[in-house]
C-alpha cells in the first residue's frame, strides 16, 4: 500500500475543511468584531502564522507566476495541457490495455442504448425522444448532438468511445479561458489549464461516463467567464452570450444549472450591495426565469418530471441523509467512483486556496461563493450526490491558486525550492490521475 493510499481517509476531513472554510472565516470575523476577548484569542492563535498570512494576503498572482519560468509561455503550456488531456482519455482504450475495445464508463452502455433508439427513429421522433428519454429528458442537447454525429454513419459505440477525446481538451480550454479573462493573468490560466486534465474531471468523468456533466462543466466555465466580464463591463453582447450559455447549460445538465445560477444570483446580490447598482441582479433574474419556464414547458409538453418536482423527494431523503452524514461522506470519497475522489493532496491544496481567497476581489469572490453554495445542501445529500457536488467544484482553479499563493512563500530566498515543490505536486497529482485511469 502506497503512502498516498494510506492517507486517503484524511480526504474526508480535508473536504469538510474545503467546503466550510468560508463559514469558519465568516463566523471568526463576526465573533472577533463583536467580542474583544475572542479577537485577542484568534490573534494569539494566528501569531505563529502571521508572517505567512500577511504575505499570502498581499500576494500578486502575476508576480508569483513570474517566478515560475515554465509559466512564461502560457500558449505553449495550454498546448501541452490539451495534448495531456487527449492522451489521458486515450489510455483506457489502448489496444494493449483494452484488447477487446470494451467501452469505459458506468453510463457508457446507457448512452449507447439511447443513441441506438434515437437512430432508429426519424428526425422528429429522435428530437422528441431526446426530451423524453435520457433520464426524463434531462440532457436533450447532448443527445441531439450525438444523434447528428450518428446520422453521418458513425456507430453509437464509436461515438461514445471518441466523445472524451472531444470533451477533455474542450474543458481544458474552457478552464483556461475562465482563468485568463476572469482573473486577467495568462500564466495563472496556463497553470489552471495544466491542472484540469489531471483533476477529478477526467478520472471521474471517464469512470462514470458522465458525458452530460462533462459537457455542462465546459459551459459552466464559459458562463462564469461571461458573468465576470459582464459584471465589470455590462454590454448587450456579453449578456447575450451569458444568456445563451445558461439555456444550453440547462438543456445539457439542469442540476448543474441550478447550482450555477444560485452562485450567480448570490454573486450578483453581493455586487449590488457593493456597487449599489441593480444591473447585476437584473441580469441574473431573466436567466433564472427562463430556466424555470423551460422546465415547466418541457414537463408539460413531453409529460416528464420537472427539476422542481424532484425537490420534495430530495427533502424527504435529505432528513435521512443528515442522520447518515458521516457514512455518506466516507462512501462518497472512498467508495463511490472507485475511491478516485479520495485525493488528500488535491483536497488539501483546495482547502489552502479557499482560506487565501479574498472577498474584495471579484474573481476570488465568485470562487468562494461557488464553493459555499455547493456546501449548503451537501450534508443533506446521499453519497452519490455529494460526489457530484465535489465534481462540479472549480478544483483545477483552486489548485493553481494554492500553488501561486503559498509556494513563493517557501522560496523567498531560493525560488528553486518553490519550483521543485510545484513540480513534485504536479507530478504526484498527475501520477494519481494516471493510476486512476489505469484502474478503470
Amino acid at each position: 500500500m502506497s503512502l498516498y493510499t494510506l492517507l486517503a481517509p484524511l480526504s474526508t476531513i480535508l473536504l469538510l475543511g474545503l467546503l466550510y472554510a468560508w463559514l469558519v472565516r465568516l463566523v471568526t470575523r463576526e465573533a472577533s468584531r463583536r467580542s474583544s476577548s475572542f479577537n485577542a484569542f484568534t490573534r494569539f492563535l494566528s501569531e505563529p502564522f502571521q508572517k505567512l498570512l500577511s504575505s499570502v494576503k498581499n500576494t500578486s498572482l502575476s508576480e508569483s507566476a513570474y517566478n515560475f519560468e515554465i509559466l512564461s509561455r502560457p500558449k505553449l503550456m495550454l498546448t501541452v495541457s490539451i495534448v495531456v488531456s487527449v492522451l489521458l482519455v486515450f489510455v483506457p482504450y489502448r489496444p494493449d490495455l483494452n484488447p477487446t475495445g470494451d467501452l469505459v464508463g458506468v453510463d457508457s452502455p446507457t448512452y449507447v442504448g439511447w443513441l441506438g433508439q434515437m437512430l432508429a427513429l426519424p428526425l422528429p421522433g429522435a428530437l422528441r425522444y431526446s426530451f423524453v428519454g435520457g433520464l426524463d429528458g434531462s440532457r436533450p442537447l447532448l443527445l441531439v448532438l450525438l444523434y447528428l454525429v450518428g446520422s453521418a454513419g458513425v456507430s453509437p459505440s464509436q461515438i461514445i468511445e471518441y466523445l472524451p477525446l472531444v470533451l477533455a481538451p474542450m474543458l481544458t480550454l474552457s478552464v483556461y479561458i475562465f482563468a485568463r479573462y476572469g482573473q486577467g493573468n495568462a500564466s495563472f490560466a496556463a497553470l489552471a489549464g495544466l491542472f484540469t486534465p489531471v483533476s477529478f474531471y477526467t478520472t471521474v468523468g471517464l469512470w462514470g461516463g458522465y458525458y452530460a456533466n462533462w459537457l455542462a462543466l465546459i459551459m459552466v466555465y464559459l458562463f462564469m467567464t461571461c458573468l465576470l466580464i459582464f459584471s465589470r463591463s455590462p454590454s448587450a453582447v456579453n449578456y447575450c452570450a451569458m444568456y445563451i450559455l445558461s439555456v444550453t447549460l440547462f438543456l445539457t445538465h439542469p442540476y448543474t444549472w441550478v447550482m450555477i445560477v444560485m452562485v450567480s444570483l448570490v454573486f450578483a446580490i453581493s455586487l449590488w450591495k457593493e456597487t449599489k447598482s441593480l444591473v447585476h441582479v437584473k441580469s441574473v433574474i431573466p436567466i433564472i426565469a427562463t430556466g424555470i419556464v423551460i422546465d415547466i414547458v418541457k414537463s408539460f409538453v413531453f409529460a416528464t418530471q420537472s427539476v422542481a418536482a424532484g425537490w420534495p423527494y430530495s427533502v424527504v431523503g435529505g432528513a435521512a441523509s443528515l442522520l447518515a452524514f458521516w457514512n455518506n461522506l466516507v462512501e462518497a470519497l472512498l467508495y463511490t467512483h472507485g475511491g478516485l475522489l479520495a485525493s488528500w493532496l488535491v483536497l488539501g491544496m483546495g482547502l489552502l486556496a479557499v482560506f487565501a481567497l479574498r472577498f474584495k476581489d471579484w474573481f476570488d469572490r465568485l470562487l468562494l461563493l461557488w464553493v459555499a453554495i455547493g456546501s449548503i445542501p451537501f450534508p443533506a445529500l446521499d453519497s452519490y450526490l455529494q460526489a457530484r457536488i465535489l465534481y462540479d467544484l472549480p478544483i483545477p482553479v483552486l489548485l493553481s491558486l494554492a500553488v501561486l499563493f503559498y509556494l513563493p512563500q517557501t522560496g523567498n530566498r531560493n525560488m528553486r525550492l518553490a519550483r521543485l515543490i510545484a513540480t513534485l505536486l504536479l507530478v504526484t497529482i498527475a501520477n494519481y490521475a494516471v493510476q486512476g485511469i489505469l484502474f478503470l
